[in-house]
């Protein structure tokens, strides 16, 4: 295992020059064996060092040589360290040639605390596959609006380390190394199929990630841009009528009338509170009926239930590559190739 990262470059984040303006499009190469892959906690601290061990063995099993962020056991309160310290680890990672990939330790709350910190140059300048889900959507949202870098929505090392499906390995592994569009995306042969909430075929971009992330970035500078994507939305143990107040926002701001189509994955643990009227009546809606409210007459192809998320098994999704969701067959499909 290497010991550090190479230092950051004098030049202060963003102010290096190189690379494609903001906007254009830009690919990582695959991983292949022996590469060197940088493990970093741009948000949360790391919770599980027993399962982020055995995420680092996993990545060296196949065939990864592994480097930690030299902060990535800090802590201040729930953030994996300060600020400056967390956007440190990062930024070396992105500066290093010799780091060909980046995944996050776990996710939390915090990535979005570093966005104005990050070295965007360097992710120009050297496009490196960057993988994590939950609160690292903020950077998969940041680096598509400040670079064009596609990035995976995957699994972070802990995700690794701990309850490992063979179905979400494959995944991971065929996505980082493939030169080849991933096509048709698999279900777990014991998963209930995709439901579709609204028909019809869409194509566009992937874009998107955790929906608490995606609706708190709206109005910032890294917010999503939805025109003409298929949108990726999942969520975590929140309450339906949180689901409900932010797709109410994508919906005022406009983002969901701009997108293609939505591709949602699992809500885990977002059932409503066992709470009723004493004849019994619910005092909650429940996620399905959210989502229906919103999304069934957007006019435009509408799945949920795919494995992309905090669920048992999780897709490697590659964000800002073309990709064709189709709500008559209830499939996902990846067009591009997502790395060169």
């Amino acid at each position: 295992m290497a010991e550090a990262l190479n230092p950051v470059s004098k030049d202060g984040p963003g102010d290096r020059p190189g690379g494609p303006a903001p906007g254009g499009r830009l690919k990582p190469t695959a991983l292949k064996p022996g590469d060197l892959v940088a493990v970093v906690a741009p948000a949360g601290r790391v919770r599980n060092e027993k399962a982020l061990a055995g995420g680092v063995r996993v990545l060296e099993h196949l065939g990864f040589r592994v480097v930690l962020g030299r902060h990535l056991t800090e802590h201040r309160g729930y953030l994996a360290g300060p600020d400056e310290a967390r956007a440190d680890d990062l930024n070396r990672a992105l500066a290093d040639p010799e780091v060909r990939g980046i995944v996050a330790a776990r996710g939390g709350y915090g990535a979005s605390r570093i966005l104005p910190l990050v070295d965007y140059a360097a992710a120009r300048n050297d496009p490196k596959v960057f993988v994590g889900y939950s609160d690292l959507t903020a950077l998969h949202l940041a680096f598509a609006r400040e670079t064009g870098l596609v990035t995976f929505h995957g699994p972070v090392v802990e995700s690794l380390g701990e309850r490992l499906t063979r179905f979400t390995l494959d995944s991971f592994v065929r996505a980082v190394t493939s030169t080849d569009p991933l096509d048709v995306l698999p279900v777990p042969d014991d998963y209930p199929p995709p439901r579709v909430v609204s028909a019809g075929r869409a194509v566009g971009p992937l874009a998107g990630g955790n929906l608490s992330l995606v609706a708190g970035l709206l109005g910032t500078p890294y917010e999503l841009d939805a025109r003409g994507r298929v949108l990726i939305l999942e969520d975590v143990r929140e309450q339906p009528y949180r689901i409900d107040r932010m797709l109410t926002q994508l919906v005022l701001s406009g983002a969901l009338g701009q997108a293609a189509g939505v591709a949602l994955g699992e809500m885990v643990a977002c059932e409503p509170a066992a709470e009723g009227d004493e004849d019994g009546a619910p005092w909650s809606l429940t996620v399905d009926e959210v989502i229906a409210d919103h999304l069934a007459g957007l006019g435009r192809p509408v799945l949920s239930g795919l494995p992309c998320g905090h669920g048992r098994d999780k897709w490697t999704l590659p964000l800002g590559v073309a990709a064709t969701l189709d709500g008559y067959k209830a499939r996902l499909i990846i067009e591009e190739a997502a790395c060169g």
